[in-house]
């Protein structure tokens, strides 16, 4: 661990910047569009793949040492949790590296990176309106430097508590021909959304997670729907202007169908006394990613508890206008969002 963030969750969990959702116009006032166009705040992203790829094999060292220099925390990032390249040794990390960054497949990665991204002006201006947003919000918390990578298809969003990295290898389309090489195979539910119009929503995502996501390890099945669906609250916020789609990362056919179902759905955890449960199975099956939710028809989305999960929170928020979204961010007793929501979905 770094600071009180850490690295996001490898490949196989990708699924982690991707699950949460927000539906239908925000009856919430943090909906309405503020002006930060006056907020003193420039995102420039730099790109730490093109300086470490440019680096002369022949004096590796030297040139590891001003990677580091430059990137300071996210060197270390990059070196001993996302790629592993790094080890006590320095000439063992030295060899690491020019192995790395000298081979075929690698090189052909960082240039197609380059060729899809040759500018950043993009996701720059994305990041300084989102991070404009999330200073007015919480304007003592931490803004982050930000750099781009080639992770080798590891981690989407790393963050630490002074960097945000996006992998650009993770946003090439689903069509980029080396995601079929990968091992085992990437789902199309989790390729459908590696495009570059994601990177924002994610980024911003996962930043906000890294600070306020809770320990999932013991939580039980209200709290996980909760934290989640604070975070997404959170985001609409910093990304107003977003399609839902692309903050959601459900497909147009999966938010109507929550919709039309979500009494339905409610009724069902209810009924089955779900909420309070801790079971490891019951938490895969109805908060894990996935093409569609376990026990739910074909078109419901996969994690359909992070759905219920944010209308719990939009609910109290509805409730509780004194409540800042900072404060909710903080608040330590889930359950008590929850029993303070007063949630109870309508029939269709």
């Amino acid at each position: 661990m770094l600071g009180k963030k850490t690295a996001s969750r490898p490949l196989p969990l990708l699924l982690v910047f991707y699950i949460l959702l927000w539906i239908g116009g925000c009856r919430s006032d943090r909906r309405e569009r503020i002006d930060v166009s006056t907020i003193p705040l420039d995102i420039r992203v730099m790109r730490f793949e093109a300086d470490m790829f440019s680096i002369d094999t022949s004096s590796l060292e030297v040139g590891l040492d001003s990677l580091r220099m430059r990137y300071g925390s996210l060197f270390d990032l990059f070196a001993y949790q996302i790629t592993r390249l790094g080890g006590p040794d320095p000439e063992v990390t030295a060899a690491r590296f020019r192995e790395f960054v000298s081979d075929t497949n690698f090189r052909r990665l960082e240039r197609d990176c380059r060729s899809a991204f040759p500018e950043l002006d993009p996701l720059n201006a994305g990041l300084t309106d989102a991070f404009r947003h999330y200073r007015y919000y919480l304007p003592d918390a931490a803004v982050p430097q930000v750099a781009t990578l080639v992770s080798g298809f590891s981690y989407p969003i790393v963050c630490d508590s002074s960097w945000l990295g996006i992998s650009l290898d993770l946003y090439l389309g689903p069509d980029y021909p080396l995601y079929n090489t990968l091992q085992p195979p990437l789902p199309n539910y989790l390729r459908r959304k590696m495009r570059p119009e994601y990177m924002v929503p994610d980024a911003m995502k996962g930043w906000l997670m890294s600070d306020y996501g809770i320990d999932e390890s013991n939580a039980k099945l209200i709290e996980r729907m909760v934290s989640q669906g604070r975070i997404q609250y959170a985001l609409h916020a910093l990304l107003p202007e977003t399609p839902d789609s692309l903050l959601s990362g459900y497909s147009g056919a999966q938010l109507e169908w929550c919709g039309n179902n979500e009494q339905q759905v409610w009724s069902f955890f209810i009924d089955q006394k779900l909420l309070f449960s801790a079971d490891p199975n019951v938490l895969l099956k109805y908060a894990g990613e996935g093409p569609s939710t376990g026990g739910f028809p074909k078109e419901s989305p996969g994690n359909i508890a992070l759905y219920i999960g944010w209308r719990i929170v939009e609910s109290y928020m509805e409730r509780h206008p004194d409540v800042s979204i900072r404060q909710l961010l903080e608040e330590k007793d889930l359950n008590r969002v929850y029993q303070e929501s007063g949630y109870k979905p309508h029939k269709p």
